[in-house]
């Protein structure tokens, strides 16, 4: 199993305008500075080599990501980054497509009317949903007023198939089943498992239900992840001023990963105000974090043979991640 992330941030695409494209090159350059690094080709290649970090910026895109399995491959959301996952499928070759929908706030829409395949005749597009109204919606963005196409002239074959939460579909032998995370008008978080991996994508998600008792039947969708795509949009200090806006902060699913044996947690639905250098302090922080927390949890994570704990990463557009390999 693979996980493409095709976009990591939250609420609006977030462009590297001039004056946030010179900053991050200035941090860059006194990055390499202080690494010895004294001339351009020494430079570029530091760039490209991974020398002055990975990555080097967390991107702009808005979320969407592509799991990968054998030859079933299905993405979540259909944010900005959409129209990228479109333009390698033509590549790939790709004809048959399915996408899990967490909700239908614009953010995870974006990409929709840009994804090349849906205006391919002989395309076959799927469309999975809880909510019971995501077929009006979703086509009503294509009434000729917000985009120019109408949906009858569509020329892909698209079917929209309502799931029942906690029931999971089948798509060959990858098994993906719906839960409930905390969000304002409903979200859903998507567990994706075959062949022993387990994976899990939980945007976006205010995670106001904490323990075993709280989370209820959505707690098993959390127990022995190898990966958790979660929602870490704010620092904790921000989450004060920002409560049922849908999104949490990178310690409590530290904590959440510790309790239950998550092995991988990945950040991300970054904010598009945050810079790369606050989405670095966050990580940090969340390494900490886990570092305070983690002897109270020794004895699972012994079990476990990852004594150090959960591996705790910042998201970014492109990331590629093998699964099979963590």
């Amino acid at each position: 199993m693979k996980l493409k992330l095709w976009g990591t941030r939250g609420s609006l695409p977030r462009t590297l305008n001039n004056q946030i494209f010179s900053e991050l090159l200035i941090e860059l350059s006194h990055n390499a500075e202080a690494k010895g690094i004294n001339t351009l080709a020494e430079f570029r290649k530091a760039i490209t080599s991974g020398k002055l970090g990975v990555p080097l910026t967390f991107g702009g895109n808005t979320t969407c990501t592509e799991i990968i399995h054998k030859k079933t491959r299905c993405f979540v959301d259909m944010g900005s980054g959409f129209l990228e996952a479109g333009e390698e499928a033509l590549k790939d070759d790709i004809h048959e497509f399915n996408v899990f929908m967490t909700h239908l706030h614009s953010d995870h829409l974006l990409g929709f009317p840009y994804f090349v395949p849906i205006h391919i005749p002989g395309n076959k597009f799927t469309i999975h949903h809880v909510h019971p109204l995501a077929p009006k919606y979703i086509m009503e963005m294509f009434n000729g007023v917000y985009f120019p196409v109408k949906w009858n002239e569509l020329q892909a074959d698209i079917e929209f198939k309502q799931l029942k939460i906690y029931e999971p579909t089948q798509l060959s032998d990858l098994k993906v089943t719906p839960f409930c995370l905390d969000h304002p008008g409903g979200s859903f978080g998507y567990h994706f498992e075959s062949e022993g991996k387990k994976a899990c994508v939980g945007v976006d998600g205010e995670y106001k239900r904490l323990t075993p008792k709280e989370l209820g039947k959505d707690l098993i969708y959390y127990q022995n992840l190898d990966i958790l795509i979660f929602d870490a949009q704010y620092e904790l200090n921000e989450l004060a001023s920002r409560s049922d806006w849908g999104h949490c902060s990178p310690n409590i699913g530290v904590d959440l990963a510790l309790r239950e044996g998550i092995r991988n947690i990945y950040l991300t639905h970054h904010d598009p105000k945050s810079a790369e250098a606050k989405g670095f302090r966050m990580l940090e922080a969340a390494r900490k974090h886990k570092k305070l927390q983690l002897p109270a949890h020794a004895d699972l994570w012994d079990k476990l043979n990852q004594p150090d704990g959960p591996n705790i990463n910042m998201a970014w557009d492109g990331l590629e991640i093998d699964v099979d390999k963590l």
